[in-house]
């Protein structure tokens, strides 16, 4: 069965942004060129692919299953192309990062500068999301490596490295929720907390604790946003749990505080780095995050 690639780039790019008219933006055509494309392959395939709505495109079960096998061609093709590269020993080409929010700054001002003067032909795809978010588009071929806290173990992924980090109170320093010591987890019931939400490592590793521990936390915010969070702890309205890295430049600039909890390993989660395959400059730029960590 052979499928016109323009084709099944148009259903494919539809289903990724989520209309007819950014995959029309994105691809450089016209919505009735994208249309007209889509209803070629689903002619071809003699089945309906996408089905339209208020809110956008989704996928048929037939498109779904269309998607992946795309999906899956897309990722050995690049599996590929890796290899070809290695065996030639070229540096050059594109690595897809999907990592959580915490880990952006670390990466922007640790890993970029460092691994590009290495390999100078080599550019970074960025992409920011949840943890799941994060584990998905590492598994479905849309990222080369993933990044993120506390990511639940996934056969269809190799873990290339992982280090332990804890989480701790964050508030503002000579705030109102600041005190010298550390805090004990029944505080968590009685003070203002803001938390990322459970699709989120850190969110997850915190409802354990809530079980572990017999403590339900007064959360009354929860957010997919370490920005909103930042802002909330900021302005003094409460406090958050994060790992400290992810607020440092802000503990260096005075603005936040850490406090630890008194419990015996509370709040202790992996970040993990995964991926289905790594060209050496992809494991390079991986081990490069790990080391400006440790």
């Amino acid at each position: 069965m052979q499928l016109e690639p323009k084709h099944i780039l148009s259903f494919r790019t539809a289903l990724v942004t989520g209309t007819i008219r950014a995959a029309a933006d994105q691809l450089g055509l016209e919505p009735s060129t994208v249309s007209r494309n889509i209803s070629s392959l689903e002619k071809h395939l003699a089945t309906a692919l996408i089905e339209r709505g208020r809110k956008g495109v989704m996928p048929t079960e037939a498109g779904a299953l269309l998607l992946k096998y795309v999906q899956r061609q897309s990722g050995e093709m690049e599996t590929l192309r890796s290899q070809l590269d290695a065996h030639a020993n070229m540096e050059r080409g594109t690595i897809s990062v999907a990592l959580g929010e915490g880990f952006v700054g670390d990466f922007s001002q640790s890993v970029l500068a460092a691994f590009s003067r290495d390999h100078p032909e080599i550019t970074f795809s960025l992409n920011v999301g949840s943890t799941e978010q994060v584990k998905d588009a590492v598994a479905e071929d849309l990222a080369h490596v993933g990044l993120a806290f506390d990511m639940a173990p996934d056969p269809r992924l190799n873990v290339i490295a992982q280090t332990e980090r804890q989480l701790v109170v964050i508030c503002r320093s000579g705030g109102k929720f600041y005190a010298d010591g550390a805090m004990n987890v029944a505080d968590f019931a009685k003070l203002p907390c803001a938390f990322l939400s459970r699709g989120y490592g850190v969110g997850a590793v915190i409802a354990e604790m809530e079980a572990s521990y017999g403590f339900r936390a007064r959360a009354v915010m929860e957010t997919e946003s370490i920005a909103a969070l930042k802002a909330f702890v900021r302005r003094d309205l409460g406090i958050t749990l994060l790992p400290e890295f992810v607020v440092a430049d802000d503990i260096r600039a005075g603005i936040l505080r850490v406090r630890q909890v008194a419990a015996p390993n509370f709040g202790m989660g992996k970040v993990r780095f995964k991926c289905r395959f790594c060209h050496p400059a992809k494991s390079d730029a991986v081990f490069s995050i790990q080391q400006e960590r440790d």
